[in-house]
């Protein structure tokens, strides 16, 4: 055999044998490898693109939203459709993908904390990795990523080379957690989906209740806040929306500790995150919370999250103080 005919059968069982394997990994169900951040995100998708037929009271943000209300506590109507890592970005989408198959809001809460307005914290390994967005969705958003954000042209190949990877599933990026995972986990995320579909969204993420004895600051915390463009640019989207269906909107501030708190006043964290909810509260006129809640260290489960109890006591305030 000549080496140009070697050569180019090489290269044709390469690429046979890559596409062979993607299908595979796309025949393997997502819930027997994915970790358990999966099941909540699933969940969400799930029911944001199922059909309803009830006006309801949503609550978009983060993790720390996401422990923090109780919707069984507030209206046998409210949904949290929070996520662990999200930003305005995810939120975006869920509010729209929620719109196109359910009547509109009641009344829409959003809690988005300083860190997520900083860094696209889980963009990348939560929700283009558990395909969170559909692939218009992905493509959009990392294009406004890319015209809002200071990114060089280099690292937009690399970066939309990888995101295209996720799109199609590509082995290098799904081998090792199938690999690790023993195909082994579909048990437990399914009894957490099912967790989240019966507390409507609701889910706590610290459980450890002696946590402040080994605290250490979380390093999203020890940085000057740096408003990201694009995560300005959803945030506003996300508030329109509401606007335009005339949806009655109203940003909130989930409570942090007294040791989270001093840990960011190392640095000039609050202040201008504060002062730039104040100037979307002046620009979209709508209720924008900014006074920071300082909740006893024993309400939360870890360093940002509310345990049971906390969750219960912010869970019953906003229900009177937004008479819900």
């Amino acid at each position: 055999m000549s080496d140009k005919i070697y050569i180019k059968n090489f290269i044709i069982g390469t690429i046979v044998g890559m596409i062979l394997v993607t299908l595979i990994v796309w025949l393997i169900p997502e819930n027997m490898y994915f970790d358990g951040e999966y099941p909540s995100w699933r969940q969400q998708k799930d029911y944001t693109h199922s059909k309803g037929d009830k006006p309801q009271i949503l609550f978009l943000g983060d993790s720390a939203f996401k422990a923090a209300v109780v919707p069984d506590l507030i209206s046998e109507d409210a949904y949290n459709l929070s996520l662990g890592g999200a930003g305005s970005i995810e939120m975006y989408y869920s509010l729209k993908n929620y719109m196109e198959n359910h009547p509109k809001p009641k009344m829409v809460f959003i809690s988005i904390s300083a860190m997520h307005f900083i860094y696209l914290d889980r963009y990348r390994d939560r929700t283009l990795y558990f395909h969170f967005l559909s692939p218009t969705e992905q493509i959009t958003s990392q294009l406004n990523i890319f015209k809002f954000d200071n990114i060089p042209f280099m690292d937009k190949i690399f970066i939309s080379l990888e995101n295209l990877q996720y799109m199609i599933k590509f082995p290098v990026k799904y081998f090792q957690t199938i690999k690790k995972s023993e195909l082994s986990r579909g048990p437990l995320n399914e009894e957490i989906y099912q967790k989240a579909a019966s507390e409507r969204g609701h889910m706590l993420f610290g459980h450890d209740p002696e946590w402040f004895n080994h605290y250490e600051p979380h390093n999203q915390l020890l940085v000057d806040f740096k408003l990201l463009k694009s995560t300005d640019f959803y945030m506003k989207k996300l508030l329109q929306l509401c606007i335009d269906n005339d949806i009655p909107v109203y940003v909130v501030q989930t409570p942090i500790n007294k040791m989270s708190y001093e840990t960011t006043l190392k640095h000039n964290y609050f202040p201008p995150y504060q002062q730039y909810l104040q100037q979307l509260s002046q620009e979209f006129n709508v209720d924008i919370e900014t006074d920071l809640k300082i909740y006893d260290i024993h309400l939360f489960g870890d360093h940002l999250h509310l345990n049971e109890e906390g969750a219960a006591i912010f869970s019953r305030d906003l229900k009177s103080k937004y008479k819900i």
